[in-house]
């Protein structure tokens, strides 16, 4: 059983939380502690109206833009799981591959607009960048979740792009503050990664 309910990771640009944060789902699945990974990411994109995803026509297009983070990992991961002979640098190798990664840990992506009325049960449930998202979207999607599931949340109080947010009243920053207190219904973990691994630009920002 895991010592954890809920993990909170509070780290900079580059610090490869996504990345860590699916290997480890899939480590905990592969031991069978768990059936599915949910991944949450908010829909704030950017501050330039140009560049935001609300321009882009169909869902399918705009729900991959909003989880690049995502794909990025699972490609990343994918390339490391090919041998040399399994033709590493081969798109349609890489994509089968990450369709592999999906099906088998059973990857779902949530919109928090969809959450409401849903139960996750089972579940490792991944909210990405949640500087970006409302006290309320983490009540939402926190309320989802039955007593069998694990919630990582995780973000960066450096790169908050919503204009009605800020560091002191986002949701990353409300369950940071959480953590520093019991709660006896539920076992809270909260870190602060400052280490950029992605290299020097990212560790310039």
């Amino acid at each position: 059983e895991n010592m954890f309910n809920l993990m909170v990771i509070d780290a900079k640009a580059g610090s490869g939380k996504t990345l860590m944060s699916i290997v480890s789902a899939m480590r905990l699945i592969d031991l069978g502690q768990y059936e599915k990974i949910v991944y949450v990411r908010n829909s704030i994109e950017s501050l330039d109206k140009g560049a935001d995803v609300g321009y882009l026509a169909g869902n399918e297009e705009k729900f991959r833009i909003y989880n690049m983070a995502l794909y990025d990992t699972l490609e990343f991961i994918a390339k490391k799981k090919l041998k040399k002979s399994e033709h590493q640098d081969n798109i349609e190798s890489i994509k089968s591959k990450t369709d592999d990664l999906i099906e088998r840990y059973n990857i779902e992506m949530l919109w928090p607009g969809e959450a409401r009325g849903r139960t996750l049960s089972n579940a490792i449930v991944i909210m990405d960048e949640w500087q970006n998202s409302s006290e309320s979207t983490t009540q939402l999607i926190l309320s989802r979740l039955d007593e069998s599931c694990l919630g990582i949340v995780i973000g960066s109080n450096r790169q908050i792009d919503n204009l009605y947010l800020n560091k002191y009243n986002n949701g990353l920053t409300t369950l940071l503050k959480h953590t520093k207190f019991e709660h006896p219904e539920l076992k809270m973990f909260a870190i602060t990664l400052d280490r950029a691994v992605r290299g020097k630009f990212a560790e310039f920002t």
